[in-house]
């Protein structure tokens, strides 16, 4: 199969990464984190995190997301549900 290209995604796949952008930069904030300092303790670059939060679609892989969840102490479920 091959990879998925942003083009691609639905509607309801576009606001999935935004729901989970918007829990990251949630999170963050709570834990008083600049986007650098996330990006640092997550081992991921400026430019992911930045991009991640956006409110532009970027696909981030599930690595990325433990990565992230790790770094700000939260179980990788909470990034990924949504009330």
């Amino acid at each position: 199969m091959p990879p998925i290209s942003r083009k691609s995604y639905t509607e309801e796949e576009k606001q999935f990464l935004r729901n989970i952008g918007y829990k990251i930069q949630f999170f963050r904030k709570r834990r008083g984190l600049s986007q650098n300092e996330l990006a640092e303790k997550a081992d991921l670059s400026y430019t992911t995190i930045s991009h991640i939060e956006s409110t532009s679609v970027y696909g981030l892989s599930i690595i990325a997301v433990y990565r992230i969840a790790k770094a700000l102490d939260v179980d990788p479920s909470q990034l990924l549900t949504f009330n």
